[in-house]
């Protein structure tokens, strides 16, 4: 089976730098706690904005059946999944990747009790309801994240394997179809945000990792001096952790252990900067609440403020020069998929790779996929470029940044 590994993926196309790992889910993700810090017997109900969602605990046909609600492990296989997604076909509803894979991609180990827990949180996955209501029109949406898992059954590989002997067959897992309405919120990309991976999976704590979903988007507009500010009794409360009754316990929540919580978030990068964080006592005195900012100078990209050239485009545009900064700001890496069209384009990537992700941050995924997409069909169709396909392809993007963005 081909690797996976994006280290390995860049050397492929030519690349020799190390790329973050960036997967992108429903934005709705990052705005409140959806996912539990701890595991759930029965349903969780969360609003954000006009949104109330209700997570587990029923099914849509009715009955005795209540499934649980979804926690951060959960979390951690969506993310996972959506993970090779990417490296496939990011609009195909079936996911393609081996058990061995996930497990790696999950826990960093295939070990037998990982497996077994990740069979046990893709069952809860396609068991699990989620229920989603516009409070304005009170209309709900009810649907599951994962439709079914694609498995076949086959004749043990050794003859004298004990499941030969017994007359059982090997079980070999080749991926998961997404539901058609979790696929559809991946489609919509204007309601997307990446998580970066790598730093998401390297949070061991689950109270660390409930907090870090969420709370940045709070901490995002704050500064150290005017921190964003909430209890922990509320805290643990919003994300469903365990309150202890004593004020220094839940301190001790966030301060013991050999990777205290608040060492695990301090420090960790976010889509907009550092994220920071400590405690202080309220100002009653009856509890510790966490305070969070985010450091937006030490994780700005280095860009060099953009090039002067993309820059004249994106003015030519008629879009908002004072916005630029945040545009760069959103500068991501290109995903697999996205190197993988530049190769089949025919495009020398390395020395473009700024441009390109520039580009991509001015023109938003979907259209910036379309123009790469022509570029490959371009070159597998034998059509010659006037110079070279870089040229042409760099020459198509230049013309898509000057374009008014409501042509």
């Amino acid at each position: 089976m081909e690797a996976t590994d994006d280290s390995l993926m860049a050397r492929r196309f030519g690349l020799v730098i190390r790329r973050p790992v960036f997967v992108s889910a429903p934005k709705e993700y990052f705005l409140a706690p959806i996912f539990a810090a701890a595991p759930q017997t029965g349903s969780r109900e969360v609003i954000v904005g006009n949104h109330r969602y209700v997570i587990g605990g029923f099914h849509p046909m009715g009955g005795d059946r209540h499934p649980p609600a979804l926690d951060v492990r959960h979390a951690r296989i969506i993310f996972s999944l959506l993970y090779f997604r990417r490296q496939h076909d990011h609009s195909s509803r079936l996911v393609k990747f081996s058990f061995n894979e996930l497990c790696i991609r999950y826990a960093n180990s295939n070990g037998g009790r990982y497996a077994r827990d990740i069979k046990k949180l893709l069952h809860d996955l396609m068991d699990s309801y989620i229920r989603i209501t516009d409070i304005r029109t009170n209309i709900d949406r009810e649907f599951r994240l994962i439709e079914r898992i694609d498995i076949e059954k086959r004749p043990p590989r050794r003859c004298d394997a004990q499941l030969a002997l017994s007359g059982q067959k090997e079980m070999w897992f080749n991926g998961c179809v997404l539901s058609p309405e979790f696929a559809g919120l991946l489609a919509n990309f204007r309601e997307l945000q990446d998580l970066n991976l790598d730093v998401f999976s390297s949070i061991t704590s689950p109270l660390a990792q409930a907090i870090y979903l969420y709370i940045p988007s709070r901490a995002h507009h704050h500064t150290e001096e005017d921190p964003f500010e909430i209890n922990l009794t509320n805290l643990l409360q919003q994300v469903s952790a365990h309150v202890p009754r004593h004020k220094s316990k839940r301190a001790e929540l966030f301060t013991q252990n050999a990777r205290p919580v608040l060492q695990q978030l301090d420090g960790l990068e976010t889509l907009s900067g550092i994220f920071r964080v400590r405690l202080a006592e309220t100002t009653d005195g009856e509890d510790w609440k966490l305070q969070s900012w985010v450091e937006r100078s030490a994780a700005k990209p280095k860009t060099g403020g953009g090039s002067p050239k993309v820059f004249a485009a994106y003015q030519k545009s008629g879009r908002v020069p004072a916005h630029w900064d945040h545009v760069l700001s959103g500068i991501r890496p290109l995903s697999d998929y996205e190197l993988e069209l530049l190769a089949r384009a025919g495009v020398e990537v390395e020395k473009n790779l700024p441009f390109f992700e520039q580009a991509k941050a001015i023109l938003k995924e979907a259209r910036f996929v379309t123009i790469l997409a022509e570029a490959k069909n371009d070159e597998l169709e034998g059509r010659k470029a006037r110079k070279n396909p870089t040229a042409r392809l760099i020459y198509r993007l230049m013309e898509a940044i000057a374009t008014p963005p409501n042509r």
